[in-house]
């Protein structure tokens, strides 16, 4: 026997005045995909219809979580942006050349979603300047994109301290520190966060 399509899921009506008067808790209005209930011939054909959802749900988180990354990759993820929109911020952001390297050799790296975007390192920079910061720390460099952005807007007397404990990410971040000519402003720690933290709290960095 072919499965048969018995009933299928409506989206709750809203909430009427002449309720919401009377003081009836009404159900809020949602959207509800459309469901079916479906009756099987034996077991086995119930078995390989759960399989068949279950590969499409599977198909369907693994392509929503690659567009995911995807937009991480170009920074429209943490801002919500359109392509366009985007695409129209990077053509007038004021991304120093170097950020700008820096920015697309790490988009072809595992984990590029963890960069931030150039509008928000921009804002981290005008942050530093707006309050005159003469020092910062940030823990969890990746490959050092928000740290160089940060290292560029102190003055010359500043200081970053940097906390990574990934070798390999922390090879590219000094890579481009060199080349933007900020190294000396930057003290790298490569150690866990929590160790470099009360290092610094030992050493009375707290107060000064």
């Amino acid at each position: 026997m072919s499965p048969r399509l018995a009933a299928a899921a409506l989206p709750l009506p809203p909430p009427t005045a002449a309720a919401a008067a009377r003081g009836v808790a009404v159900p809020r209005p949602r959207t509800v995909l459309p469901w079916a209930s479906v009756a099987f011939s034996s077991p086995s054909s119930c078995r390989g219809a759960l399989a068949c959802l279950v590969r499409l749900r599977c198909s369907c988180h693994s392509a929503a979580a690659g567009a995911a990354v995807e937009e991480a990759r170009r920074g429209r993820k943490q801002l919500g942006m359109t392509p366009p929109l985007y695409d129209y911020l990077l053509s007038n952001v004021r991304e120093h050349p170097v950020l700008r390297e820096l920015r697309e050799e790490t988009a072809a790296m595992r984990g590029s979603q963890m960069q931030v975007s150039p509008a928000q390192a921009q804002l981290l920079a005008m942050l530093v300047q707006i309050q005159g910061a003469q020092r910062c720390i940030e823990v969890g460099v990746f490959t050092g994109y928000s740290s160089l952005a940060v290292a560029l807007a102190l003055p010359e007397s500043g200081r970053l301290v940097a906390c990574e404990r990934d070798e390999r990410c922390l090879e590219v971040a000094k890579k481009y520190y060199q080349r933007a000519g900020v190294a000396h402003k930057i003290d790298v720690k490569h150690a866990l966060a929590a160790d470099s933290l009360r290092s610094l709290l030992n050493c009375g960095e707290a107060s000064r």
